[in-house]
């Protein structure tokens, strides 16, 4: 299966990582997907696009981030499928 994910970058809470092959309609089909499954996210910088986080530091949970890990974890799965 191709690659889903590079990555992490980032420094402190603003994590980002390469989706899939980092073009922009990639980007922009999973990050609609993320937002349908309930996780917001945004795109930044070209050649490679990422997928940013900006994760609320002070008030998240680990469960949060498990929640967060196991949703993009099914929706790569599901874009992958549709790609």
């Amino acid at each position: 299966p191709p690659r889903r994910v590079r990555g992490p970058y980032g420094l402190g809470a603003m994590v980002a990582f390469t989706a899939f092959d980092g073009q922009p309609q990639t980007a922009k089909t999973l990050l609609h997907a993320l937002f349908e499954a309930g996780v917001i996210a945004f795109v930044a910088g070209a050649d490679p696009v990422r997928m940013r986080f900006l994760v609320p530091v002070g008030c998240v949970t680990e469960d949060d981030i498990d929640t967060v890990c196991d949703l993009l974890g099914k929706t790569l799965d599901r874009v992958a499928a549709e790609l």
